[in-house]
């Protein structure tokens, strides 16, 4: 009879494979600086490899904090001490993120969390008397939000979650404030206050006075600086947004005038506001679904498709619509089929083949893209697909211009499809 391996060993074990794939999943993009095990994990300790793109970059670099977990299964939980998470101020540490593996072999599986996700899904329990996150095995497990996707997309929040913690944390020893000034506004050169008359008037009075409203002036000017200082500073593009309306009100009054009125123009533009509102709630709602990366990794998809087709059929005429149809599945938007064709303008529209000065035949510009339902996970796309403005640096480089441009009708096929997900 099998011997059963005791516990403690099986969590050694467990730890140790959890950190040996951490590692292989961080290598690719960080430099691992340290480690400390524990009964059930390991704690990694990362740096951004230096890089050509990063090379001349003068911030120093910052360190990215990596716990490892192995779940054997729904059964097992892990937990994390709150003072990984939050700081004494309960401020997220962006630095910290969560890695946590389950399975064997080809059942293999990795989830990421940040502090955000655990702070936001997991409940705080008092443990050996620290307050600490429980991290059940059933939540990790079946949530596909937490799921990893896509290695590379994964790999490029855990590099932006750091940047945001290198900009706060150096804005903390390289901010500076206008410093107070502590003045006797009376104070003059002695020469100054000798009794001599001038037409003038009294000349110690009237620069008193001047040196009062430079005083003025100065609170003035530093009550507006803070407020632009902590929008410069806001990492939440909503929350800075906030803070500008509450300064448009400022800066409409007669205090800074013109002046005031053209900082306000540079600042606020609600079309900003509410594209990052939307751009937000796009996010968190597919993360939610678990189809964040498979929905960024569309635009790949099709776009190789597309460009593969066109390639093939260059040069294309100016009067030729490329016409694509993708049928697609509303659950998680895995491509069903794609379909390319190319047919004359005049055919697609049933309009003359009567050429204009251009050589065009003449097509509304509302007509030189745009969708055609045809079921709720099915649509066609078209547009003129010869009639763009092509570089004289690829006149005779078709094929690269047209791999290389990202042509509006990516996005707008992505956009289509989240709609139809989604808003039907």
């Amino acid at each position: 009879m099998e011997e059963k391996i005791p516990s403690w060993l099986k969590a050694m074990q467990n730890g140790a494979l959890g950190e040996v794939r951490a590692k292989a999943f961080l290598m690719d993009r960080f430099w691992i600086l340290e480690r400390s095990v524990d009964i059930d994990g390991a704690d990694l300790i990362i740096q951004r490899r230096i890089t050509s793109q990063n090379l001349l970059d003068r911030n120093p670099p910052k360190l990215g904090f990596v716990q490892v977990k192995f779940f054997e299964s729904e059964k097992t939980t892990h937990y994390i001490p709150k003072a990984y998470i939050t700081d004494d101020n309960g401020k997220l540490r962006d630095e910290f993120f969560l890695l946590c593996h389950s399975g064997f072999e080809e059942n293999s599986q990795t989830f990421f969390l940040t502090s955000e996700m655990i702070n936001s899904d997991f409940k705080i329990v008092k443990k050996s008397g620290i307050n600490k996150f429980r991290i059940n095995g059933a939540k990790i497990l079946r949530n596909k939000k937490f799921f990893v996707q896509s290695k590379t997309n994964t790999l490029s929040r855990i590099e932006r979650k750091l940047a945001l913690s290198d900009f706060i944390r150096n804005r903390e020893f390289i901010s500076w404030k206008l410093p107070n000034l502590i003045s006797n506004s009376d104070a003059i050169l002695p020469d100054f206050n000798e009794p001599i008359d001038n037409s003038w008037g009294h000349i110690p009075k009237e620069f008193q006075k001047i040196k009062e409203s430079a005083l003025k002036a100065m609170n003035e000017i530093e009550t507006l600086y803070l407020d632009l200082k902590a929008i410069a500073e806001e990492v939440d593009p909503l929350e800075a947004f906030t803070k500008i309306e509450i300064l448009n009100s400022e800066l409409g009054s007669q205090t800074y005038g013109h002046w005031g009125r053209k900082i306000m123009e540079s600042l606020y533009d609600e079309d900003f506001y509410y594209s990052s509102k939307a751009h937000l709630d796009k996010v968190e709602l597919l993360r939610g679904d678990g189809l964040l990366d498979i929905f960024i990794n569309l635009k790949g998809v099709i776009k190789k498709n597309i460009t593969d087709f066109l390639c093939d059929n260059l040069p294309i005429d100016s009067n030729t619509i490329h016409s694509l149809l993708i049928e697609f599945s509303l659950e998680d938007f895995k491509i069903i089929s794609i379909r390319n064709n190319l047919v004359k303008a005049s055919e697609y529209f049933n309009v003359p083949e009567t050429l204009d000065r251009f050589g065009h035949i003449e097509v509304l510009s509302s007509n030189y893209r745009g969708f055609k339902e045809i079921s709720n996970s099915c649509f066609e796309y078209y547009w003129l697909a010869g009639r763009i403005y092509i570089d004289e640096n690829f006149k005779d480089k078709l094929a690269d211009y047209y791999r290389e441009t990202d042509f509006w009708i990516y996005n707008d096929c992505i956009e289509k499809m989240y709609k139809l997900k989604y808003y039907k």
